[in-house]
């Protein structure tokens, strides 16, 4: 995060660098119009050709006001690329305050075709624009623009009238697609003290020049010509680079960049002062004072009788009583899916007999109430939905709430969306690097869960090969933490215990004659897993070949792209191991196996290596271990990364050579 940089300098060369591009809307350049591939980026969907964006206060007779102007062009060049000529735009709309308004002034759009050398318009109004609500704050403003195809030329233009002076809508700079040039001018009165600040991957070119605002002012019977002076901030963006979604980054949005500004004083005109800056503590007490949240908090469960006979509250050891008291809540509620900040009534809950993890976790917090758990609140954004701002405090980044469990000097963390998890084992979406728990009269707590994830495998195999190349033999895992969570995934993704075992025998290349598995459908830490197999090896006149693995840690190498802009964030942390002995036939001898390494980076926060020792002609031990023990890494770590995973996914690949004596 880093702050503007105010230059109180001539925007000259500034200026005569945009207008070299073309900021005429209505009439796309020939260029622009025959363009096929966009140089910059070959591989390119489409392009945001020109984005602009100027925002500016006004005044009527009592109230500031801002006024919104947005001009946007897209050139589509491939056919995927047509997503992008579907428009969202989200605006205020409060349900019960008439000064928390938005409105649409003006909106057009026009998709521009090539036929036969000359260009077609296909041009929509306001009147297309659908609006659905997000919530009461929040509308949603949805615009799909007809005739759009490889190679069309889409433009929209809008104006948004705002009486919520006091907030002002992030800008993106960047997005999924590259952007040829992107403007942004934001003139802001200065009686208004604006924490400006941009943040990104790609940098951004700005100033900050000094105007003044007219308006005109009422005195008793008078009204009269006024004004103010102004801070002009100008941005501006050239080619940067579409950031694409990611399976390694939890939500790209987070390094688009952009530009955000957080009103943090009102200065009167009397000389006195109004401070807007909120603090968490506020937050946490909106909150605590919300209908659908804080006077939820710790009543009565509706199931507080039934709770009183269960003799859950006898139960001595903390994490068992949490554990009994969520299997009970499970066996009466399901998860629908959702995640979400509020609650609903418990009446709907019942009804529908599921509801979301906000509501399955305010009932879960007032369960564990009825058998003496003190349990909070702890809120947060998932990493889907993108971090919590660590410069300002905010309400509308926060998405959901889990529930946390004081535990001597820690804290025991659970979810209903964890339905195949356990305590402190939640689905990746939840490992957030800054959640808050938050106690009512407490000072709220801040915490990282992210360091408490982690997926842990321990496998031990026993196996024979017979002269004909069949590996048999047991093999007994281990599965905690996430790994426990993945194996129960898993099961029950498929229909039955048979295609579960089908398709662990296809995923290993091995074949199961027998599979005896512990904790699949339990609430548990681990699962346990004993299986009797056979995997058949490649043999050729008095040779065998075979690859000894069942299971490996790397595969494949999902990182293969010569570089990388975006960092690398891994779901939890990772500890695998395996150890296995294999015993030769009669007769045969090991003629050759693959070299012993030890690998790790350069902050040991990754770690593996791969033993073969033959302690006599008939016998082989290999052990294998990798280890990550962070989830982050910078975007110049790329390089390493790539190639651990890259030497892990080839030694996958290891073959024993055994020949007949």
């Amino acid at each position: 995060m880093r702050k503007l940089l105010f230059l109180l300098a001539c925007l000259t060369l500034g200026w005569t660098t945009i207008e070299a591009q073309n900021l005429k809307f209505g009439k796309p350049t020939d260029e622009e119009m025959q363009m096929i591939v966009y140089e910059q980026d070959p591989e390119a969907s489409a392009v945001v050709l020109c984005h602009l964006t100027n925002v500016n206060y006004t005044m009527d007779s009592f109230n500031f006001l801002v006024d919104y102007e947005v001009k946007t062009r897209i050139k589509i060049l491939k056919e995927e690329g047509k997503e992008y000529a579907n428009i969202s735009i989200p605006y205020i709309s409060n349900l019960n305050e008439n000064y928390s308004q938005e409105e649409f002034t003006s909106f057009k759009a026009t998709a521009y075709n090539l036929e036969n050398g000359k260009v077609k318009k296909t041009k929509i109004g306001i009147d297309q624009i659908y609006s659905e609500r997000i919530d009461k704050d929040y509308m949603l403003a949805k615009i799909a623009i007809p005739q759009v195809k490889v190679g069309t030329v889409v433009e929209y233009e809008y104006k948004l009238h705002s009486n919520v002076f006091y907030h002002i809508h992030d800008w993106y700079a960047s997005a999924e697609i590259p952007v040829a040039f992107a403007n942004y001018r934001l003139e802001i009165p200065s009686i208004f003290i604006y924490n400006v600040e941009y943040s990104g991957l790609q940098k951004l070119q700005s100033t900050v020049t000094a105007g003044s605002l007219a308006y005109k002012s009422n005195s008793g019977n008078m009204t009269k010509q006024s004004k103010c002076l102004t801070n002009i901030y100008n941005c501006t963006g050239r080619n940067l680079k579409g950031l694409k979604k990611d399976d390694y980054v939890w939500n790209v949005h987070d390094y688009f960049t952009k530009i955000t500004a957080e009103l943090q004083r009102i200065n009167q005109f009397d000389g006195s002062y109004r401070d807007m800056k909120r603090k968490w503590e506020q937050i946490d007490d909106i909150l605590f004072d919300h209908p659908d949240f804080g006077h939820k908090l710790y009543k009565h469960s509706k199931y507080r009788d039934e709770l009183a006979t269960s003799g859950i509250s006898e139960i001595t050891d903390l994490k068992e009583k949490v554990a009994a008291t969520f299997k009970f809540l499970q066996q009466r509620l399901a998860w629908d899916g959702e995640y979400e900040l509020l609650t609903k009534s418990f009446s709907e809950i019942a009804k529908k007999r599921n509801g979301t993890n906000a509501d399955l976790n305010m009932m879960l917090i007032n369960m564990l109430g009825d058998v003496g758990v003190k349990a909070y609140p702890v809120v947060m954004s998932t990493r889907k939905h993108g971090r919590i701002p660590k410069t300002y405090p905010t309400l509308n980044k926060l998405s959901t709430f889990i529930v946390g469990i004081p535990y001597g000097s820690s804290w025991l963390y659970i979810d209903a969306s964890s339905v195949n998890g356990y305590i402190n084992v939640l689905p990746a979406n939840l490992y957030t690097d800054r959640a808050r728990i938050i106690q009512k009269g407490k000072e709220g707590q801040w915490v990282d869960l992210q360091k408490m994830g982690e997926a842990r495998t321990m496998m031990t195999v026993k196996a024979t090969l017979s002269a004909d190349g069949e590996m048999k033999g047991e093999i007994q895992t281990l599965y905690s933490g996430n790994a426990a969570a993945n194996e129960r995934d898993i099961f029950h993704s498929v229909t039955d215990s048979s295609a579960f075992i089908a398709r662990k025998s296809s995923d290993n290349g091995i074949k199961i004659s027998q599979c005896n598995i512990e904790g699949l459908r339990d609430f548990a830490p681990n699962v346990t897993e004993t299986i009797q197999f056979t995997k058949q090896g490649e043999t050729s006149g008095d040779h065998i070949y075979l690859n000894p693995y069942i299971s490996f840690p790397i595969t494949n190498n999902p990182f293969t792209e010569k570089e990388r802009l975006l960092p690398i964030e891994f779901p939890y942390k990772q500890a695998f191991n395996t150890s296995l002995q294999l015993t030769l036939p009669e007769g045969w001898k090991l003629e050759e196996m693959p070299q012993n390494i030890r690998v790790f980076s350069k902050d040991k926060s990754i770690t593996g290596h791969i033993l073969y020792e033959s302690a006599d002609e008939r016998m082989v031990t290999i052990t294998c271990q990798f280890r990550l023990t962070k989830v982050n890494y910078e975007n110049n770590e790329y390089d390493m990364i790539k190639q651990l995973f890259e030497l892990f996914a080839n030694r996958s690949k290891d073959m024993l050579v055994i020949k007949k004596k």
